[in-house]
């Protein structure tokens, strides 16, 4: 019987989380830094974490928030609802990495916001986005109060506040 690279992947990863060392949750740890970008810059030295206050937020999404947190590899700041289900995202990116989702439900094109604004459902939210000079700012809003409106007023903020 012939093992293929695939299954000794699968096994070793397998075997690998079943120890449960010290080392493991080490690992773990340092894999999700890295996926937040917590490895890279602390979330009080995140410039995206400083533009609003988790009560200026929890209008767009509906609820409280917590304090922000880094994401998305260090390039966006996250603050979270109580139950995990709600939350806003703003995310800052070189300009080469703005991605429009034009087959998203809900997807439109923002003509008065930056180059290339859009606003589009996603995850059961709204992001906004836009590029702005060198960069890209995406807005994400999910929780009982998220709608086009709040994600498009979020995004217009966001832009001004970092100017």
């Amino acid at each position: 019987m012939r093992i293929t690279p695939v299954a000794c992947c699968l096994l070793a990863a397998a075997l690998t989380g079943c120890g449960g060392s010290g080392a493991d949750a080490q690992s773990a740890a340092k894999t999700a830094a890295a996926l937040t970008g917590e490895d890279k810059i602390a979330a009080e030295k995140n410039p995206q974490c400083h533009l609003f206050t988790a009560a200026e937020l929890a209008k767009y999404g509906g609820e409280p928030l917590s304090p922000g947190h880094d994401a998305a590899m260090g390039t966006g700041c996250q603050w979270m609802g109580p139950t995990g289900n709600g939350s806003v995202m703003i995310q800052v990116v070189p300009a080469r990495y703005h991605e429009p989702h034009k087959g998203a439900k809900g997807f439109k094109t923002l003509p008065d916001v930056g180059t290339q604004g859009f606003v589009e459902m996603s995850l059961g939210g709204w992001d906004a986005g836009a590029i702005t000079g060198p960069q890209a700012v995406v807005v994400s809003v999910s929780g009982p109060a998220a709608s086009e409106a709040n994600a498009i007023a979020l995004l217009k903020e966001t832009i001004n506040r970092r100017k």
